[in-house]
């Protein structure tokens, strides 16, 4: 970090921000939930739906070519704004060629040009994190953080609530045009952004570091119960939610009324959650917050039951529905505080921190597709009651492997 001193930043590069912020989820948002929602209520086959999430691997494994980014287009004038120019206009291209495909005739040709959107959008975040970097003192990233976590809130909305409750209005290729627009806006934003102008700290050591790759390996060491955790983590708390869609398909729900539940309801609770949340956490040690929010976390699972039995009504969905979202930042924050911390010593802190969220991030997208899988087989009950105890198992492994 330099001496110099903090930039007032202009109110344009903030907006910058916040649009990138957005439409990284804001695409996502519609082609995981919005999606299965919509080819769901067309009647396709729990089994073929658990391919969508496989197509979403590249968010998880973006640490992979996460150097690439680093030490490449590099310019005069620019370096990860190129990359986030590339990412978007290939994701535009994407989106207009799934806006003219048939999602239930042509579902097959679908997957792949999904699989090079969620490839994009991986790189996007790789990109907007260095950029982040580069951009940000210290003093203002709490801001940064926050306007993070409300965009991708924002997108989630947008993405996965308001324009699927268009669909019913407007058609699948209005939707997808819509969301192109969306990017288009960011894209357009990119073009007159100076980078270079606005960067207030050094640039980060070349990629080719030998270090770099070795934060891979060297993080994880004396951390194999914190591995555990974290791979036992989305297994515990996604499949009761991600089986809640298809249950209120098949209990007649209609797309308007799930999309206002899960997009816009759940995510309204977490923004509230992460207000009041985030001050009593910091009345803990990390072991306690971390052993607390995910045994707090398993014990709203547990409103899942009975609608995973078949008892669906307005209530018992809202109720669990409000205990998942609530507690979930409680569980994020707390594990988001122990990657932080175990990134301090390290000589690539962005590689260590994505080290450790790639485990949960891989195992989430396989979990979410394994899901469909074993309720088309066994039945939503199972499930659920299978997810619940190891989330009891993994706040109980917590509190005996993390060291304080």
């Amino acid at each position: 970090m330099n001496d110099k001193a903090t930039i007032k930043l202009p109110k344009n590069v903030w907006l910058i921000f916040v649009s990138l912020y957005i439409t990284e989820y804001v695409g996502i948002g519609f082609l995981t939930i919005a999606l299965a929602l919509i080819l769901r209520k067309d009647g396709m086959e729990l089994n073929q739906l658990s391919l969508i999430p496989l197509m979403m691997l590249p968010i998880g494994l973006k640490i992979l070519w996460a150097p690439i980014v680093d030490k490449y287009l590099k310019r005069r004038l620019s370096h990860y704004r190129n990359w986030l120019i590339i990412s978007l206009t290939l994701m535009l291209v994407c989106l207009m060629n799934i806006a003219f495909l048939d999602p239930i005739k042509q579902f097959h040709i679908i997957l792949p040009i999904i699989f090079i959107f969620s490839t994009m959008t991986a790189t996007q975040e790789l990109a907007i994190s260095g950029l982040v970097c580069n951009v940000f003192l210290a003093e203002q990233r709490y801001l940064i953080s926050s306007i993070k976590t409300s965009g991708s809130m924002i997108g989630n909305i947008l993405g996965g609530g308001v324009i699927l409750l268009l669909y019913a209005y407007i058609g699948w290729m209005w939707c997808l045009l819509l969301i192109t627009v969306l990017i288009g806006f960011t894209l357009i934003q990119l073009f007159f952004f100076e980078e270079y102008r606005y960067c207030q700290n050094q640039p980060i050591a070349e990629s080719n570091d030998p270090q770099y790759w070795k934060n891979l390996i060297t993080i994880w060491k004396g951390k194999i119960n914190w591995l555990v955790i974290l791979l036992l983590l989305p297994f515990s708390f996604l499949p009761a939610y991600n089986l809640l869609s298809p249950i209120l398909v098949d209990d007649g729900w209609s797309l308007p009324d799930i999309a206002i539940l899960l997009k816009v309801f759940g995510s309204i609770v977490s923004l509230v959650a992460v207000v009041l949340i985030s001050k009593i956490l910091k009345r803990f040690t990390r072991k306690q917050s971390l052993t607390y929010s995910l045994l707090c976390h398993a014990f709203c699972l547990l409103s899942f039951i009975p609608i995973s039995l078949g008892y669906v009504n307005v209530f018992s969905v809202y109720l669990a529905c409000f205990l998942y979202f609530f507690s979930l930042p409680l569980m994020s924050i707390a594990i988001t505080a122990i990657i932080i911390d175990n990134s301090d010593n390290s000589q690539a802190r962005s590689t260590a921190c994505n080290a450790q969220s790639a485990p949960s991030f891989i195992c989430g997208f396989i979990v979410i597709s394994l899901s469909y899988y074993l309720a088309q087989k066994f039945g939503y009950f199972p499930v659920v009651i299978g997810s619940i105890a190891l989330a009891f198992f993994n706040g109980y492994y917590a509190s005996k492997a993390i060291k304080n």
